[in-house]
């Protein structure tokens, strides 16, 4: 038998497991999980995802005597990896020990599911490929992944493999012991050959992550938030500018939002367009 429960304004963003272990207080979140995971949890009528996020209004359905339904040893592995059509999107290890494993992201992998209950990411893969590093690190939808890349982003990611080697990397990356570097190629011919942009990041009213680059101090939003990315020149090719950029701080789509916000966004960039080039 199946009870209904809205989702109200308070629980707006809540993860679905996490909502269920407030809900279902005699249950362990492994056996919720094990509910959603074997369709026993439904939202507006259709199977969920454990990784949900829940939008006010939402309608949770869930069989109450879940556990005595039964739970196929199938739904004790973590959701399978179904690896895409194009190889370019297959993760590719460069190193590995006992403890964290190094490896190359390919455009156009998500790293983990948004509130679309995605399946084929990142943490698919690692989870299909280690299945006990599901249970690394503070949240397990994100299986041992401790710094993210956009999707349309390549890049060199680090996975902890066990609970030791993540808080260990987590506080490395906190100190910023750890030194990234981007390069990106950007519309336009950047005059200044390095500088560096200061621009605090938001969202804006579409609630796209923007920078305010003719804020005054006295009108930055409250829920703006300092960022700074350097830049340096690699090489102009034709009307195009490749650069080498560093961040001192990891806002959401920093890069993408400073480079816009001063006229030259990254090539292929279809979210962030530029209004007036401030260079």
């Amino acid at each position: 038998m199946f009870k209904d429960i809205t989702i109200k304004e308070k629980s707006q963003g809540q993860r679905l497991d996490k909502f269920l272990a407030e809900v279902l207080t005699g249950k362990t979140r492994s056996q919720i999980q094990k509910l959603v995971k074997s369709g026993q949890v439904l939202v507006n009528g259709r199977p969920a995802k454990v990784h949900r996020f829940l939008k006010t209004g939402e309608v949770i359905s869930f069989v109450e005597n879940g556990q005595e339904q039964g739970i196929s040893k199938k739904t004790d592995a973590p959701f399978p990896y179904q690896p895409t059509d194009l190889p370019t999107y297959q993760p590719k290890i460069l190193h590995e020990t006992l403890d964290f494993l190094v490896l190359e992201k390919p455009a156009g992998l998500l790293v983990h599911a948004t509130d679309k209950g995605e399946t084929d990411t990142l943490v698919d893969w690692l989870k299909d490929k280690y299945p006990e590093i599901e249970n690394v690190g503070e949240e397990n939808y994100r299986a041992g992944i401790i710094h993210r890349l956009d999707k349309d982003v390549s890049g060199v990611m680090v996975a902890a493999k066990t609970n030791p080697a993540f808080f260990h990397l987590k506080e490395q990356f906190k100190e910023r012991k750890v030194k990234k570097e981007y390069l990106a190629l950007v519309y336009g011919k950047i005059g200044k050959p390095e500088g560096e942009i200061t621009l605090p990041i938001g969202r804006g009213k579409s609630g796209q992550f923007v920078a305010h680059p003719r804020f005054g101090e006295d009108k930055y939003q409250d829920a703006d938030k300092f960022a700074k990315t350097e830049y340096k020149v690699l090489e102009y090719i034709k009307d195009y500018t490749f650069l080498s950029v560093k961040i001192l701080t990891g806002r959401t789509h920093q890069i993408r939002a400073h480079l816009s916000a001063i006229g030259h966004p990254i090539l292929g960039d279809a979210i962030y367009r530029p209004k007036k080039n401030f260079l």
